[in-house]
């Protein structure tokens, strides 16, 4: 496991923050960031850790997400995209 930050931008206001999840791969770990920040923040790309300790929105813990259902997963963090766009 590995762990992936993502840099979000926040719909009302445009702050930029972060948030950290552990899981198998990096699109498991983006796709259950948008799951729970999709409706107020548009989840960007991958966030290099190269800067100092900084704060972070929320860590989510995606260790256990089974890879068979990957497909589903994406799936429903593109219907959040959707929606929120």
């Amino acid at each position: 496991m590995k762990q992936y930050e993502f840099e979000m931008i926040n719909r009302s206001s445009n702050r930029v923050e972060h948030a950290r999840a552990t899981a198998a791969t990096a699109a498991i770990a983006r796709a259950q960031i948008v799951l729970a920040y999709g409706p107020q923040f548009d989840v960007m790309g991958l966030c290099c850790n190269v800067n100092p300790p900084h704060h972070i929105l929320g860590e989510i813990d995606c260790s256990n997400f089974p890879l068979a259902d990957l497909a589903w997963l994406e799936r429903e963090a593109a219907a959040v995209e959707g929606i929120a766009a």
